[in-house]
């Protein structure tokens, strides 16, 4: 039996492994910390409320989630139909429903020319993602050019310009512009960057498939995951991180972390390519090229993060529903100009926030008549002429909600039972990513597709028993699985095992056949 190493206990690592063990294969995951999870984090509280310290909505990985059939280990979600509210210190508010039509009735204060413009950005963005989550592998920028107008936008141009400047072609009132561009912006890349034309149809393009939230946390997804990867006859080793792999030639010796020794025919690596490369003592010159070319944290970005137990149900102020997620900006534009702060290694003088409540949908996740808040924002992941103290990191908390207060018009702190605050060193030490990049590498043009990791060769490396796997690689970060899911799919094909895939000139052939048919179908 083929035994299999997967480096990475992270949801992807995961992912991997229970389609890989679910084929047959003998599949071992090594994570370093006591727990799986990497991103996703929960953590239950001695007064009763259950944090989501990590991700909290679920979106592409609920497709996964189905082929895994991981309802038999007890996951369970739960959705809501207002996918995200955006709100503003002025007081305007915007709704984001599961439906487009319900969203396009919703903006009905709007000028026809915005509610045309938003119309299209649906549209083209539901097409052009629909085209990329039908890929196993990334399409080169030629092949990306190869695919023509779609909808009136040129995709070449869409991805080389700014989401701000997308976003901008077709959005005139500046509430909206700067909703469409903060949500794209959690890619951890300002809106006014080159290269993220795309980010700025995320959310516009997200209609038709609302996220949802696993009853009892998002922790409940590693759980059947690992569950699932039990079931099939694979392993999970925590607390056991993997420090080299030894040899050039199969079975591979890895050395990990517990004076553990194990020889394996096959490796999944879903830690950066960076990573990776100093792993394997003998060298492999090509995978080293990639780790010298890949960056992470180049702009100097990070997440940070304040998760809440409330003594009464938590809600976004003066704006609602609390069951979504919030977009929370003091002003239009108030994020771009974070982005600038940032590079500078300041501290954003007027924060904006990512927000939303994990008990307003579960309320498992609180005790009787309490509530808790999720707060996610952007801060240096190097402090000008400082370090993240612990002073510096409760300093960055006021001030996070100072900004909440300021925005929706209500100050939490008089119910705040308690607090936890994770800055970039916490996560740095949690996911072993430089900074705690969620995205491993960069999401840069030149990181993104058929560079994503820049090695050229997807999936594989130049070793035919080393495969690479997780966010640093296509499509990238977020809670998708979809890298887990595509390494496994190409390593299955590779041992004949599965097919191995379409063509990708084939892939996208069929791709745009089938946006054709979409485009067809809604003048019907």
């Amino acid at each position: 039996m083929t035994r299999v190493a997967v480096i990475g206990g992270g949801h992807n690592g995961l992912v991997c492994a229970c389609y890989l063990a679910n084929a047959g294969l003998d599949v071992t995951v090594f994570e370093a910390n006591p727990a799986a999870g990497g991103c996703i984090w929960t953590e239950q509280l001695p007064s009763g409320h259950r944090i989501e310290r990590g991700a909290i909505d679920h979106g592409p990985i609920l497709s996964v989630a189905e082929e895994l059939e991981l309802s038999r280990f007890g996951l369970e979600y739960v959705f809501r139909d207002v996918t995200a509210g955006a709100a503003f210190g002025d007081g305007t508010s915007l709704l984001f429903h599961r439906e487009l039509e319900t969203t396009l009735e919703g903006f009905a204060g709007l000028e026809q020319s915005d509610l045309a413009g938003y119309r299209t950005l649906a549209e083209v963005g539901s097409g052009l993602l629909a085209i990329l989550d039908g890929l196993s592998t990334g399409p080169s920028l030629a092949d990306i050019a190869r695919l023509g107008p779609i909808g009136g936008i040129d995709p070449m141009r869409l991805v080389l310009g700014s989401s701000e400047k997308l976003v901008g072609n077709y959005i005139v009132d500046r509430h909206l512009a700067a909703a469409l561009t903060m949500y794209g912006s959690f890619s951890q890349l300002p809106p006014w960057l080159p290269g993220t034309g795309l980010f700025g149809l995320l959310l516009a393009g997200s209609h038709g498939h609302g996220p949802g939230r696993p009853i009892g946390g998002s922790g409940q997804l590693i759980h059947a995951l690992a569950k699932s990867l039990e079931a099939a006859g694979g392993s999970l080793r925590t607390g056991e991180g993997v420090l080299s792999i030894e040899g050039s030639r199969t079975p591979v010796a890895i050395r990990t972390s517990a004076n553990g020794n194990h020889r394996f025919d096959i490796v999944v690596s879903t830690l950066d390519i960076a990573r990776t490369s100093r792993l394997v003592v003998s060298g492999l010159p090509a995978l080293e090229v990639g780790a010298r070319a890949a960056t992470s944290g180049s702009l100097n970005v990070a997440e940070f993060k304040v998760d809440l137990a409330l003594s009464a149900p938590a809600t976004p102020g003066r704006f609602g529903p609390a069951e979504a997620i919030w977009m929370l900006q003091p002003g239009p534009g108030a994020m771009a100009r974070s982005f600038g702060e940032i590079a500078a290694g300041l501290i954003p003088s007027e924060p904006s926030i990512l927000w939303a409540s994990p008990s307003a949908l579960d309320p498992s996740g609180a005790p009787p008549g309490g509530g808790t808040a999720w707060m996610s924002t952007f801060v240096p992941a190097r402090v000008h002429g400082g370090d993240w103290t612990e002073a510096a990191l409760m300093a960055t908390a006021e001030r996070v909600l100072d900004s909440f207060a300021s925005i929706t018009g209500d100050d939490v702190r008089d119910r705040t039972v308690d607090m936890r605050v994770t800055g970039p060193q916490a996560w740095e030490r949690r996911t072993g990513a430089v900074s705690g990049n969620p995205n491993h590498i960069d999401m840069t043009l030149d990181q993104m597709f058929s560079l994503r990791p820049p090695t050229a060769q997807g999936y594989r490396t130049e070793a035919p028993w080393l495969y690479l796997s997780g966010a640093g690689t296509f499509p990238g970060g977020g809670l998708s699985g979809m890298p887990g899911k595509n390494a496994a799919m190409t390593l299955l094909g590779d041992l004949g095992r599965g097919r191995s895939g379409r063509s990708l000139l084939s892939g996208l052939s069929a791709a745009r056949r089938g946006w054709r048919l979409y485009r067809t179908l809604r003048r019907r």
